[in-house]
């Protein structure tokens, strides 16, 4: 596969003092070089603070966008982009921005790569969603040049919105934030609210500007959307389109709820789930084994799963390679026979992808095909690096639960602090086992790595201490586990406490031995009514 090289954004702090005013071209006044902005003598984010000082306000702008310029500048000069001399402002479309080759081999880039679509990069971190915006300053033989970008029109929009609070004295640059590279200076911004996509904080939108630093904000739960304030519980806000809510649901109970209704029609579409297993709402559509639409204007509805007394559920886990890229084979097999399998839902158990690169993550989505809903725990090796604000882009939050059945299903991150849970978590997990409790239902704790190695003098597992006060809560309230991050098939009971490792979908397995778990396969769970479990693997060669 071919790479593009990413773009950088760089986020610069304001300061006082002045860089010097424009002449007619844009171009840099005594305090540049010959060829243009000295870059040395200002602080990190001086230039891009105070950008209005060395360039005057012409654009030079991508066909499409004249009218995003001048909502933000309405007294600016508006040049078509085929008329840019290499000096000045540019404001340029995603595609444009990676065909001009401004930001080719700079910290701030936009990239192409399906199948995200545009994305960003920023010193070695790539990142996708169509909410990013890139503002770049730089000199060329010409002069210097403000590179003013996203990866979508809303990307775009956002850029300009910073630019013009910046000039208002409205905004300020987060010193943190900032790329500098010798006569370059960034930053890279996400809109969180643009709901329509248009570039404009229109007012039936709630809008928010981020300076990315490392962390990357996600809006979960919440939009407005046409003025309608959505809340979602049992899955999360995707993307809103227009008046499209697209929600990913994290159980078999999607509730939403608009306050303060003002009647307006949205249509939910809503994606993981398992239809034939719910109670759906009258007008609601069928799109496919694994999502359903809804148009309606009532202030709330909720998707329920029916009754169910006994059902299937199939189980795997660690599908990553082991090394590179490319899904291993036995994984594509094992999907495939999972996918012709009769089950309620399916659980991964993380290390979908080797290292959590971006490059890896595209690989994996473009033949991540099911029939039925996926939930995941989410794994120590996707969740490093840029593979941590990917898996929240794809997957959404790591802790979550949900009942069907009899049954109570707590998925919670135990990878992120030393495969340690936290004082937070553990505090959450006993509510979740209180709430099954009180509901009769049997709990299932799922998490990557497991309390315990049943390997012969094994330690791959979870921090002891941690493992220690899991296994005792399971215990006191009869709950499974099921677990992977081992390589290896296998079921048994340990301190009291019934379990599966389901580590054998691909990575290289631990042992060669079937009779010791040595194969590739998934755990097929029988889930009967009064609590009990069988269990059986399906190797797949």
């Amino acid at each position: 596969m071919k790479r593009l090289l990413g773009f950088v954004l760089i986020l610069v702090v304001l300061s006082a003092g002045c860089l010097g005013s424009g002449s007619d071209k844009g171009s840099a006044t005594s305090t540049s070089t010959a060829t243009g902005i000295d870059f040395s003598r200002y602080p990190a984010g001086k230039v891009i603070g105070t950008w209005w000082e060395p360039f005057n306000e012409t654009f030079y702008v991508s066909e499409g966008y004249a009218d995003l310029v001048k909502h933000y500048f309405p007294d600016a000069r508006v040049e078509p982009v085929s008329a840019f001399e290499g000096s000045g402002i540019v404001v340029l479309s995603p595609g444009d921005a990676i065909k001009s080759g401004l930001l080719f081999g700079k910290p701030l880039q936009v990239q192409e790569l399906e199948p995200f679509g545009y994305i960003a990069y920023k010193q070695g971190t790539h990142l996708p969603g169509p909410w990013l915006g890139v503002v770049a300053v730089m000199n060329s033989e010409n002069g210097p040049i403000m590179v003013v970008t996203g990866t979508s029109r809303a990307g775009v929009g956002a850029s300009l919105y910073f630019m013009k609070g910046l000039k208002d004295g409205m905004l300020s640059v987060d010193r943190n934030a900032v790329v500098r590279s010798k006569s370059f200076e960034g930053v890279l911004l996400k809109e969180l609210g643009d709901v329509n996509f248009n570039g404009i904080p229109d007012d039936d939108e709630y809008y928010e500007l981020h300076q990315l630093l490392f962390d990357e904000p996600f809006n979960y739960y919440w939009r407005v959307v046409k003025g309608e304030n959505v809340t979602v519980s049992g899955g999360f806000i995707r993307l809103v389109n227009g008046t499209r809510v697209y929600i990913r649901a994290l159980g078999f109970n999607v509730t939403v709820k608009i306050e303060n209704p003002k009647g307006v029609p949205l249509t939910y579409v809503i994606e993981n789930v398992n239809p034939a297993l719910m109670v759906l709402p009258e007008g609601t559509k069928v799109v496919d084994n694994t999502t359903i639409d809804l148009t309606t204007d009532e202030s709330s509805f909720s998707i329920v799963a029916k009754d169910v007394s006994d059902y299937k559920v199939l189980a795997f886990g660690d599908h990553r390679p082991g090394s590179g890229e490319k899904p291993p084979e036995v994984f594509l097999k094992i999907m495939e026979e999972i996918n012709r399998e009769d089950g309620a839902f399916v659980i991964d158990g993380g290390d979908l992808v080797y290292s959590g690169t971006i490059y890896q993550w595209a690989e994996l989505m473009k033949v991540w095909h099911w029939n039925k809903p996926v939930f995941i725990a989410v794994g120590n090796h996707e969740y490093q690096g840029e593979g941590v604000s990917i898996f929240h882009y794809l997957f959404g939050p790591t802790d979550y639960a949900f009942s069907l059945g009899n049954y109570r299903y707590i998925f919670a991150n135990n990878v992120n602090n030393g495969y340690r849970l936290i004082e937070d978590q553990l505090a959450w997990l006993k509510e979740q086992l209180e709430t099954a409790r009180k509901r009769g239902e049997r709990p299932v704790i799922v998490m990557h790595a497991p309390p315990y190695d049943p390997r012969p003098n094994g330690d791959h597992t979870m921090d002891p201490n941690s493992a220690e006060r899991l296994l005792e809560l399971m215990r006191e309230c009869n709950a499974f586990g099921v677990f992977s991050h081992i390589h290896i098939n296998w079921y048994g009971e340990y301190e009291g406490v019934e379990m599966v490792i389901t580590g054998g979908a691909g990575a290289p397995l631990y042992v060669t031995d079937p009779n010791e778990g040595g194969f590739y396969g998934y755990a097929l769970l029988s889930m009967e009514p009064n609590g009990t479990i069988e269990v059986r693997f399906v190797e797949v060669e």
